[in-house]
């Protein structure tokens, strides 16, 4: 089993796609969530978004764990056009893979979003403090304080 965390996000009927993506990710893991955390939109002007991070293991590769996210994002109500910078019913992003570092078929482990976006690493920080991001070295709290000064 491999400790993984994921990135949560929505914009469009945030709070009930939001409960329904932690209702399905509950039906399939055991996750430990964050608190939700409110950014405006980056990129692009849309309304703001609902961020949050979930916690679980799994004995899911990469591959097939980032596959299982985005058919529950169909299953929540995403679609082909919701890609890129705009607003999305549902977004879930493989952000940690255990001490997994790769790039390849689209998955970048661990996310640059971890580093890029305080949205991601405020509530990872929240959940996982201690633990040492794979290519800096440090934790994510340590992570965030950097961040914030």
């Amino acid at each position: 089993m491999t400790q993984s965390y994921i990135s949560i996000g929505s914009n469009i009927d945030a709070t009930k796609n939001i409960a329904s993506a932690k209702r399905e990710l509950s039906n399939i893991f055991t996750c430990t969530y964050s608190d939700n955390f409110y950014s405006e939109a980056e990129g692009f002007k849309g309304k703001d978004f609902i961020n949050l991070v979930a916690g679980f293991e799994t004995s899911l590769d990469p591959i097939s764990l980032t596959q299982t996210l985005k058919s529950l994002e169909e299953k929540i109500g995403r679609d082909i056009n919701q890609k890129g910078m705009r607003d999305r019913v549902i977004d879930l992003d493989l952000i940690l893979f255990g001490d997994l570092i790769m790039k390849d078929q689209g998955i970048e482990l661990p996310s640059s979003d971890i580093e890029d976006y305080l949205f991601i690493l405020e509530p990872l920080a929240q959940i996982a403090e201690k633990e040492i991001h794979p290519v800096f070295n440090i934790s994510f709290g340590e992570m965030l304080k950097e961040k914030l000064k």
